[in-house]
């Protein structure tokens, strides 16, 4: 077993979605307990000691109503055909991880609002039943009370438009739609984000909430939350807009397909042989050597120290496969490969080199991480 730490406590799948319970939640959950009852001692103190079952039991629907929010996200991405990874309940409620997503913008604001929609179906839910049931306090009606506030408020305060809300998510979608450019929607909602979290604090500050503990602390943490969140988009739309129209075939240099039965002195032929049929301005880089099967697939590439390293008089012995950097998976990248899903292909696995392929599937380059970092860095 690893000696790494776990993320937190698995729950199992739900849906087909792996779900878990970040450690971070029980802090939260800490935090509810200790802030909360002494409100709720004060509003009912006619059920003593039960409020803090009713603080406990409030933290417990949050976390649940939070994880039906975010399984709303993970249902509506795979029905637009997005590979859903896991779900993660944790401090400040959970975030859904999705796998190579290529999406449009109707998809993006699609899944994004499928989450509030959740809350506020639940919110209004709640809300129906407490008209009907008696209203006198009791721990299910405490209960229910806040559960229903609860989703109604993070269903509305989710649809505000700024990231890293839902509704920043949609903004994205509808300025990407405007201008085909995702990373301009991402810094527009971004910037909307981090004037909501200034807003935010401002409203506290004018309404006089800052002097109630609990909600000053919630509100601290929600602002420091939209505004790190905002942050780590803007860093994104800026990697991203490098990256605007650039794909792996674009970044990828010279290959040359080679037969992985065939000797070192037929490589070296194949070799010069391409060196010589070049454009004269193409320049004299020595191709790299991309072994293929016999229905033309990439299965390796060349090692130039280990090719080397064979002495002329050996070479006509020695078949291209004994030099040869087998290619681990995830390895070969489609020549369309663009923008975000190239760099999450490449961030995926993490290899030096990648083989790029064209239509069919044969090789058509070959993509050097470090010039994908260069390109980052800028």
């Amino acid at each position: 077993m690893s000696g790494r730490r776990a993320a937190g406590v698995p729950l199992g799948r739900i849906g087909g979605v792996p779900v878990t319970l970040s450690w971070s939640w029980f802090v939260i959950a800490a935090v509810t307990v200790l802030l909360y009852t002494p409100v709720l001692l004060r509003a009912y103190p006619e059920l003593g000691a039960l409020n803090y079952a009713a603080s406990l039991g409030f933290a417990l629907t949050l976390a649940l109503s939070v994880l039906l929010h975010e399984l709303a996200h993970a249902w509506t991405g795979r029905a637009f055909g997005w590979p859903t990874g896991r779900i993660v309940l944790s401090l400040l409620g959970g975030h859904t991880h999705f796998g190579d997503v290529r999406t449009t913008p109707l998809a993006s604001a699609a899944v994004s609002l499928a989450g509030p929609a959740v809350n506020l179906v639940l919110g209004l839910a709640g809300w129906a039943l407490l008209r009907t049931a008696d209203p006198a306090p009791s721990l299910g009606w405490v209960l229910l009370d806040l559960t229903t506030w609860a989703n109604l408020i993070v269903g509305l305060f989710n649809v505000l438009p700024g990231l890293p809300l839902d509704g920043g998510r949609v903004v994205e979608s509808v300025v990407w739609a405007l201008t085909g450019r995702e990373h301009r929607g991402t810094v527009v909602a971004a910037w909307a984000g981090r004037v909501l979290a200034v807003l935010l604090l401002v409203g506290t500050a004018a309404t006089g909430l800052w002097r109630q503990a609990p909600a000053l602390v919630l509100v601290v943490l929600i602002a420091a939350f939209m505004w790190q969140g905002a942050g780590a988009s803007l860093r994104s739309a800026r990697i991203l807009s490098r990256l605007h129209g650039v794909s792996a075939t674009a970044l990828a240099e010279p290959a040359l397909s080679v037969p992985h039965d065939a000797s070192l002195a037929r490589t070296d032929q194949l070799v010069v042989t391409h060196l010589a049929a070049r454009h004269p301005g193409a320049g004299g880089a020595v191709p790299h050597v991309v072994a293929v099967d016999a229905g033309g697939r990439p299965v390796g590439l060349l090692v130039p120290a280990a090719a080397d390293a064979v002495p002329d008089d050996r070479r006509a012995g020695t078949p291209l496969g004994a030099v040869l950097e087998r290619l681990p998976e995830g390895a070969v990248l489609p020549g369309e490969l663009q923008g975000e899903s190239l760099l999450r292909a490449v961030a995926r696995s993490e290899h030096p080199r990648y083989v790029v392929t064209g239509p069919g599937g044969a090789p058509a380059g070959v993509l050097r991480s470090a010039a994908l970092e260069r390109l980052l860095a800028g």
